[in-house]
């Protein structure tokens, strides 16, 4: 374990040289089916013929319901989606899980809609969980900057006592 500040500052500048690595090397790798990473919509738009027959997974916004017709990648690719029993409405965002057919046809093995407020809840709560965390760790945690590490407070941190000493500090500056 590191112990001194150069150190600790060493180790963390490894850490962060090596998630930069593997954010990049992530998003450099191609899809390949056979491992679970199928074609999204930019691949089937730039060469579509080259993934027939291969399974794929997108997201797009349905346009049409008979048949039914979805646009992906922000209006490139417009797909027909056969094989589903899914009630899609037209503006309404379909997932398909599928096999990629001739003449931009996906046969689905799975498909299903997702309601719009669904991502605004999810980005509600992941809002609401990061506050609650980020209070908890101010609350309960402090930086020891003498060894760069974070120490456990002897007793929590209370906002109200905190707010109470600064009203007192500007009733006593007046």
């Amino acid at each position: 374990m590191p112990t001194t500040q150069r150190r600790r500052a060493l180790a963390l500048l490894v850490l962060l040289g090596c998630l930069f690595g593997f954010v990049v090397w992530f998003g450099s790798l191609t899809p390949d089916p056979a491992v679970g990473a199928y074609p999204e919509s930019v691949h089937l738009g730039s060469d579509y013929d080259a993934w027939v027959g291969e399974r794929t997974s997108l997201t797009g916004v349905v346009t049409d319901t008979d048949p039914l017709t979805i646009v992906t990648g922000g209006g490139a690719t417009e797909l027909r989606v056969t094989d589903t029993d899914v009630d899609a409405h037209e503006a309404e965002r379909l997932a398909v899980y599928g096999v990629v057919e001739p003449d931009h046809t996906v046969r689905a093995l799975n498909a299903y809609t997702v309601p719009p407020g669904n991502y605004t809840y999810m980005y509600a709560v992941s809002f609401l969980a990061g506050l609650w965390v980020l209070g908890r760790l101010v609350r309960d945690w402090r930086v020891n900057v003498e060894t760069w590490s974070l120490a456990s407070r002897s007793t929590p941190r209370n906002v109200t006592e905190r707010l109470d000493r600064t009203e007192q500090t500007e009733d006593h500056d007046a």
